[in-house]
Formats: C-alpha cells, sequence, structure tokens
C-alpha cells in the first residue's frame, strides 16, 4: 500500500520512474590460434597463427575491452600479446587442471570481477569449450567454436542472470595462397 502511494506520488509530481537495466557483460572467446608444427610439448605460433593474432587485433579495433586472460600455454599467450598491447592492457594468467569445479570458480570470478565490462578469454580448444560451457552457453555454439579449430572466437553476453547470448565472429582470416 506505502509502495502504490509513493509511486502515485511520484507520476503526480512528473517525477520520472526508470527501471534499471541489468548490466551486460561481455564475455569474447578465443581459441588459441594456429601452432607451428614442432616437437616441443609447448609450440608457439606457426606464420598463419602470427596471421591470425593481427586479425584478432584487427576485428577487435574500437571494442573496449577491460581485462585479457589467457592460459600459460605459449601459443595462448602469443595469440592474445598483440591484442593486449594494441588495447594497452596487460595479460592475467589462470591454470586449468581438467576440474570442473576449478573452472567454474574461474569463470564466476572473471565474470563477477568484470560486471558490465568486456573480457577476453583465450585458451586451448578442450579449455575454452569448458570455460564457455561454465558461462551458461550450451548447444551447438560451443562445438562449432571447438569443431572449427584455431583462432575461432565466440563472443557472450550475459545480462543479469538470463541465458547467455553467443555469436560466432567471422574474422574473415584468409590463408595466402
Amino acid at each position: 500500500m506505502l509502495k502504490t502511494l509513493f509511486m502515485a506520488t511520484l507520476l503526480a509530481t512528473g517525477t520520472q520512474v526508470l527501471a534499471t537495466e541489468p548490466e551486460v557483460t561481455t564475455i569474447i572467446f578465443v581459441n588459441a590460434a594456429e601452432m607451428e608444427t614442432s616437437p616441443s610439448a609447448d609450440p608457439g605460433l606457426s606464420t598463419t597463427g602470427q596471421e591470425q593474432a593481427t586479425q584478432l587485433v584487427s576485428s577487435l579495433q574500437g571494442v573496449d575491452i577491460n581485462a585479457i586472460y589467457t592460459t600459460f600455454l605459449n601459443r595462448a599467450v602469443q595469440t592474445v600479446t598483440p591484442l593486449a598491447q594494441s588495447h594497452q592492457q596487460k595479460l592475467d594468467y589462470f591454470r586449468l587442471n581438467g576440474d570442473p569445479e576449478l573452472t567454474s570458480s574461474i569463470v564466476k570470478d572473471m565474470i563477477k570481477k568484470n560486471s558490465g565490462k568486456t573480457i577476453v578469454i583465450c585458451s586451448d580448444p578442450e579449455n575454452i569449450t569448458a570455460l564457455i560451457r561454465q558461462a551458461g552457453v550450451r548447444g551447438k555454439d560451443v562445438k562449432t567454436l571447438y569443431d572449427r579449430g584455431c583462432a575461432q572466437v565466440l563472443v557472450v553476453k550475459r545480462t543479469g542472470n538470463s541465458t547467455p547470448v553467443a555469436q560466432k565472429l567471422n574474422m574473415n582470416i584468409q590463408k595466402k595462397v
């Protein structure tokens, strides 16, 4: 009753009552770019992978990125380093061990720290798939990103507790012939 009376008073006096919209958090998931063929256990990027990393920078030009997260894998670090440099950001590192609870905790922490902002998360296809699922994305969006391989990007928008909306970013990466 008191709430109704208060709202009626506000409306009668011409005061606008605005509903606050929930914040949108954008998470840009990036599969690490193509790795070089090497006997190394942790290879870097191939020439094509370096081109893919450069294309990532071009594709995200003008996007206000608040944080860039990456695993310690050379190919993941080398994929997002040019992006970090172009946005004058430092890389934030995380480590996964296959434990779903740890993965969930890491994703929730990243989202909580960056609520209402845009972040980039880069890792190898196996880990990126687990991270995307922990962000609430289900179905073919996850499978498509994993199956397409290197340098694929999925943009996920989370609004409050609603179901995340995922969209694959087409970077138009073409190999030189």
